[in-house]
């Protein structure tokens, strides 16, 4: 994965010249038809622009939601005004971006790649904050658990504790009464 995100990725769409698969032989509506449907002229028309890689609003704020607070956990709003708060969060330049009607426009596919490596330092630091509330509310269940279990042992070695004065103050009471009776 290191090795395949340090490279600059290319892709190759190849179309079938002929139906006959002939060389030489060059069908201009066969070929019309394909570019048309592939979607390449939009995809030349954005490249010349300078935006190499798009992606739709909704997509896009699922992915780095992380990366706002105020998107972060839920957003209810508009999925391009959450895609705003994200680049604005991230601190990116206005000219590396652009919006569409429905989708984000990136100009270098490295801010992409710094975007990945944010969100997947985000996950980390969200990933140990579970832990750490899980951990935390563990050990407090525990702690009353052990609390609980400590009032009432302290509460019967308590009510034992006094029993025991008790049989001893009410022996020695008889005792001191059996020799007063007999003085008497």
């Amino acid at each position: 994965m290191k090795n395949l995100l340090s490279k600059n990725p290319n892709y190759v769409r190849c179309m079938k010249p002929n139906d006959q698969k002939k060389p030489g032989v060059f069908t201009l509506d066969i070929v019309r038809h394909q570019v048309r449907y592939l979607g390449l002229m939009e995809n030349v028309r954005v490249r010349r622009a300078g935006y190499a890689y798009r992606q739709t609003y909704s997509q896009f704020l699922f992915r780095y939601k992380m990366l706002a607070n105020e998107t972060w956990p839920h957003w209810t709003g508009d999925p391009k005004e959450g895609v705003r708060i994200i680049c604005f969060a991230q601190e990116i330049d206005a000219e590396e971006y652009a919006f569409g009607k429905s989708k984000i426009f990136i100009r270098n596919p490295r801010m992409l790649f710094d975007m990945e490596e944010r969100r997947r330092d985000r996950m980390h630091y969200l990933a140990v904050m579970i832990q750490k509330t899980y951990k935390g509310w563990k050990q407090q269940k525990l702690y009353q658990l052990m609390r609980t279990s400590q009032i009432i042992i302290s509460a019967r070695f308590r009510g034992f504790w006094a029993q025991k004065q008790y049989q001893k103050t009410r022996n020695a009471t008889l005792v001191l009464q059996c020799f007063v009776r007999g003085w008497n």
